[in-house]
């Protein structure tokens, strides 16, 4: 077996993300507190730079051929949403990247920044490596964001952070641009906890404009919002609309693509799978999940502080009540639970790599599905870490301070 093809099979990718978490554990472990901050900090770089540069041979998801794609269907005037993949509309403009995409045959989910991300990229460079570059770069920008929100003690779990296998494996192996999401979400509640409230919106907005499951965290934010905050808000408005324009006239279709990708389909979901297995029903599960997500948010946004905190919350309930959980989701709250410390999103952050275990799936039986003893050997040890670190939480209050850095607990 030929290197490339080992990395891209399920016990490849089991032997990379163990080897990450190891040098992560390890780097945690023997963290040198004693030395400079800018020794410190030189370390942080080198070892972040070094395990994604180790990586960076990994083939890119089939995602990034959509990227590709539909960055030319933007630089030649045409819109994306205007019709799935496959429509005969498109047909003169098949290449090897629309053969090599997935779900021809169902629109497009990304929002309007995201595909003129796509499309400047593309320009620079027609190549997947350009978005892998671009994409691990915003990745790696994280990592001074949670130091300033951190502080200094939390260089070591930043040591962590930069080993942890679902950030590396995700976006400087795979190229999947949620990193961007995930770079101005926590930019956005950066400047939220330092007051800068315009700037936070703004950038809650981009975030938005690039993953539209940012937009969770619109109610937290308005939810802890004084009346100074809320008069801010004109700038979400104008950053979540203005990437829009170019493409109003099609742009409902964005919703229709949603629509079908959150109601249609299902995979690594686990509380989506038990209930499928108790009523038989795919429908059922989702609008239960909906409304339990729901309900959770708003207590969210009413209990849950600092702003850091809440977001934690909100993207961990987002990946618990998720029909589809893929292997990036996590990494949207990993951040946030590096700050605090958050056991389960750790425990899932190691033991995601079963998600892989489709591949495994597909070999034997030609179709992409998870097998059912993926979803019990990842789900289980994260549920019941979930159970104990929650019992922790709701003990101390859901905005307990216990675990915030020093400049939290003065505000």
């Amino acid at each position: 077996m030929r290197a490339d093809e080992l990395w891209a099979s399920f016990g490849g990718r089991c032997i990379l993300s163990t080897a990450l978490f190891a040098v992560g554990l390890l780097a945690w472990w023997r963290w040198p507190k004693s030395w400079p901050a800018k020794s410190q900090w030189l370390l942080l770089t080198t070892l972040a730079v070094a395990v994604r540069a180790f990586v960076w041979p990994l083939p890119v998801s089939d995602d990034v051929h959509r990227y590709l794609w539909e960055g030319r269907l933007v630089r030649l005037g045409l819109s994306p949403y205007a019709a799935p993949a496959d429509a005969p509309q498109f047909s003169a403009l098949h290449d090897a990247d629309w053969a090599a995409m997935n779900h021809q045959d169902q629109l497009t989910v990304y929002p309007p920044l995201a595909e003129l991300i796509f499309a400047g990229l593309g320009a620079a460079v027609d190549a997947p490596w350009i978005y892998k570059l671009a994409f691990t770069l915003a990745e790696l920008a994280v990592l001074p964001l949670l130091a300033a929100l951190g502080g200094r003690e939390r260089l070591r779990w930043l040591a962590l952070y930069a080993c942890n296998p679902v950030p590396v494996l995700s976006f400087a192996g795979e190229a999947h641009f949620d990193s961007l999401m995930i770079l101005a979400t926590v930019a956005a509640v950066w400047a939220w906890e330092r007051g800068r409230f315009h700037w936070a919106w703004a950038l809650l907005g981009l975030a938005v404009q690039i993953k539209v499951a940012a937009v969770f965290l619109l109610w937290p934010f308005w939810a802890q919002a004084d009346a100074r905050a809320r008069r801010a808000a004109w700038a979400f408005a104008i950053a979540a609309t203005l990437p829009a324009l170019p493409f109003l006239h099609s742009l409902p279709n964005l919703v229709r693509g949603l629509t079908r990708f959150g109601s249609g389909t299902s995979g690594n979901g686990f509380l989506h799978y038990l209930l499928e297995l108790l009523t038989h029903s795919k429908a059922f599960p989702s609008l239960a999940l909906a409304a339990l997500f729901a309900v959770t948010l708003f207590v969210i946004g009413k209990k849950v502080r600092p702003m850091s905190r809440a977001a934690l919350h909100t993207f961990g309930a987002f990946v618990l009540c998720a029909p589809t959980v893929t292997y990036w989701y996590p990494a949207w709250g990993l951040p946030f639970a590096t700050l605090h410390s958050c056991s389960p999103f750790w425990v899932l952050s190691v033991l995601d790599i079963f998600y892989f275990a489709a591949w495994r799936q597909q070999s034997l039986t030609g179709m992409w599905e998870h097998p059912w003893w993926a979803y019990w050997a990842l789900w289980t040890p994260v549920m019941l870490t979930l159970a104990v670190w929650l019992r922790r939480a709701y003990r101390g209050g859901l905005a307990s301070d216990s675990e915030l850095p020093a400049h939290h607990q003065n505000q």
